[in-house]
């Protein structure tokens, strides 16, 4: 990993945390209670959309399954606050380890074979999601089918005192995954990502331990997101299946990404603020029906437009040097 030296990566790293910092400071200091709610949503989306595209974006199996790692954070973090007294902390780290668990358990088993890519991969990651509702739905220790009050467990405590600290958590998981992400665009760890999404045989035949690098990539993705649910389940307060697994959820965070575009590592980043931003405009219209169709069609316009997404269309920095020569056209 001695590409981890390069100063660019690092600049990109402090350039991020810079702008999370003054997000942390500024927001909560001059925002309303709607604008600080908004930020927290939109970081949330945030994460989701980047640890996405560190898995999916990166190797090219997509994943139907994003949602479901973040509704399994959800669950277990308020499992904790409901059957505990364990500080946030420990309700945050057990959503992460939950969702990187059931991640693990499926990679393990799925990456065996080659059979299971591609739009099977796809087909086995929505069957997991309904397998694992049916079951927290049945599971009285996490729902039962009666849903889960949160914020009556939580009061008193820093994280459940305010959105403006649910903000601050969420910046600072951004900066994680954004953290994560960047290492991934120009470190071996990535370039052996991109090579299973060029030609998974040929990258085999050149010696990289494809089926190591899928399952770790996995359960970090699966892991970012479950630890985004942590927070999530107090804002919500009150969860329950059919709001916590929405459908939905992984839709947008597919959208945003390819919105975005997956030949930089910031692409999913501009696909979420895309995504959320039109979303937010779109609420005048009175109708969430025809802001879906209009969020739709304007997918099929930069899909037919821009191939590579928004960032693709970006020219690159001038002189910038090719880190990662063996992946053209890579993450940067």
């Amino acid at each position: 990993m001695n590409d981890l030296r390069d100063l660019a990566l690092w600049r990109q790293f402090a350039a991020v945390a810079g702008c999370a910092v003054v997000a942390a400071v500024v927001v909560p200091a001059v925002g309303s209670n709607f604008v600080i709610a908004f930020g927290f949503q939109f970081v949330t989306w945030i994460v989701l959309a980047l640890s996405w595209g560190l898995f999916s974006g990166n190797t090219g199996y997509a994943s139907f399954g994003h949602g479901v790692f973040f509704g399994i954070g959800t669950y277990a973090a308020a499992a904790v606050f409901r059957h505990t007294d364990a500080p946030f902390v420990v309700a945050l780290v057990v959503a992460g380890l939950a969702a990187g668990a059931l991640a693990l358990v499926v990679g393990l088993a799925v990456f065996a074979s080659s059979r299971f890519s591609g739009d099977l991969f796809g087909l086995i990651t929505l069957a997991m999601a309904f397998i694992v509702v049916t079951v927290v739905s049945n599971v009285s220790f996490l729902d039962g089918g009666t849903g889960v009050f949160v914020r009556e467990h939580v009061i008193g405590s820093w994280a459940g005192s305010s959105t403006a600290h649910l903000l601050v958590i969420a910046l600072g998981l951004a900066v994680l995954t954004a953290g994560i992400a960047i290492a991934t665009s120009s470190t071996r760890w990535g370039a052996a990502l991109r090579s299973i999404r060029d030609d998974e045989q040929v990258a085999e035949s050149l010696g990289v331990p494809t089926y190591r690098y899928k399952v770790l990539t996995f359960v970090v993705s699966a892991m970012l997101a479950g630890l985004a649910g942590a927070p999530q389940a107090i804002y919500l307060g009150y969860v329950e299946v059919g709001a916590v697994f929405s459908l939905n959820i992984p839709l947008l965070v597919i959208m945003m990404t390819i919105l975005g575009g997956i030949t930089r590592w910031w692409g999913p980043l501009i696909g979420a603020a895309s995504v959320v931003i039109l979303r937010e405009a779109l609420l005048d219209l009175g109708s969430p029906e025809l802001s879906q169709i209009i969020l739709g069609g304007a997918l099929v316009v930069v899909i037919a437009l821009l191939p590579h997404g928004v960032s693709g269309a970006i020219p690159r920095r001038r002189g910038a040097r090719r880190r990662t020569p063996a992946l053209e056209g890579g993450t940067r």
